[in-house]
């Protein structure tokens, strides 16, 4: 039996549920005070992220958000180009050919129609903790 590749493609998606703390915020103000006002700061690129890593997400801006909100580990993702739908998505998997989410890969972001909106990775960081910084505080 021949199976699609787009197919394929699809069977390593993972959904995420509304596990996002959907924080509503200033977007204009830069990524590393958000980030600071979470508890995190951007670290060393990383090439892959493993799927056991990826137990939550939350929304930063259209072209960022957190992979991995839970205990462990958690990553930066940065878009190629902005993913519209995801301030307003309830619902998010990801594509991938390699069983670990990397650069290239896709974040399906699902909107409340059950219309998928495709947002290519362009790059994935870890995540350091850092003390909180309460908004308004520089």
């Amino acid at each position: 039996m021949h199976t699609p590749w787009g197919f394929g493609m699809l069977l390593g998606v993972l959904l995420l549920t509304a596990c996002a703390q959907q924080a509503r915020w200033d977007e204009s103000l830069p990524l590393e005070q958000r980030l600071a006002q979470l508890g995190w700061r951007q670290g060393d690129a990383v090439k892959s992220v493993w799927r056991g890593d990826i137990d939550g997400w939350q929304y930063l801006d259209k072209r960022h958000m957190v992979l991995g909100t839970g205990p462990g580990r958690s990553y930066l993702v940065e878009f190629a180009y902005p993913c519209r739908n995801l301030s307003f998505s309830s619902t998010i998997g990801y594509s991938t050919t390699v069983g670990a989410l990397t650069t290239l890969d896709r974040i399906v972001s699902i909107d409340s129609t059950g219309t998928p909106a495709y947002c290519l990775i362009d790059g994935i960081y870890r995540l350091e903790r850092v003390p909180r910084v309460e908004a308004g505080e520089t």
